[in-house]
């Protein structure tokens, strides 16, 4: 006769089945958490070289941190008004872009805003440079 610590077998598969059963819930979470959570894409960032030009002059756009081989729209104006729109980049597969940009020699000596915008401006990358 079995003591009464011991299981049938019955008791034994039906407990089995169950920590199997919860392995497999576990390991199925596991892997739709690491299918549903993308890597997070860093804030793109936005540089202006050299940081203060001549009228006349030029200044390159260095953007990074934007989605793949898109259209970025980029602007500039004095800080605190509305920027214009002064050209456009397409971004590399990395996400980045260099985009020279000549300076008119009609423009007001002072301080800019370059922007660098995606989706409306929902996302954009902002630096400042100088006119001289």
């Amino acid at each position: 006769m079995r003591g009464s610590t011991m299981l049938s077998n019955e008791e034994h598969w039906m407990r089995w089945r169950t920590v199997v059963a919860a392995f497999a819930a576990v390991l199925v979470v596991m892997s739709g958490l690491a299918v549903a959570a993308p890597a997070a894409r860093k804030a793109p960032t936005l540089e202006v070289r050299p940081r203060a030009a001549v009228r006349g002059g030029r200044v390159v756009f260095y953007g990074s941190g934007f989605p793949p081989l898109v259209r970025v729209s980029l602007l500039a104006g004095l800080p605190e008004t509305e920027a214009v729109r002064i050209g456009s980049a397409r971004t590399n597969a990395d996400g980045s872009f260099v985009a020279p940009i000549a300076i008119e020699r009609a423009v007001a000596p002072g301080r800019y805003v370059a922007l660098a915008c995606r989706h409306r401006c929902r996302m954009k990358a902002t630096a400042a440079f100088r006119v001289r």
